[in-house]
């Protein structure tokens, strides 16, 4: 199953860091190259930062798709889904 909502997260956040990296490009040829590998340093860390927390909504958006869904029909799906025995 694809997970959309993690994709349109992801893409989101992807979209912002390459705004911000197409501004220290304009920039790399007259800012010293160990100030810019800093720039780049914090940069990253953040993005890693902001996937924690997509990981983090996407469980909870998650939990709460699967509460909804045995709510619904009862019914379990994907790696928690219980087998049952045909009584006959």
């Amino acid at each position: 199953m694809i997970n959309y909502n993690k994709n349109k997260l992801i893409n989101k956040a992807l979209d912002e860091y390459y705004i911000t990296f197409s501004h220290t490009l304009d920039t790399a040829d007259f800012v010293p190259e160990k100030y810019n590998d800093k720039i780049n340093k914090y940069i990253f860390k953040n993005m890693k930062k902001t996937f924690k927390k997509l990981d983090k909504e996407d469980r909870k958006f998650q939990r709460n798709f699967r509460r909804k869904q045995r709510l619904k029909g009862g019914k379990r799906f994907g790696i928690f889904q219980r087998k049952t025995k045909k009584n006959g």
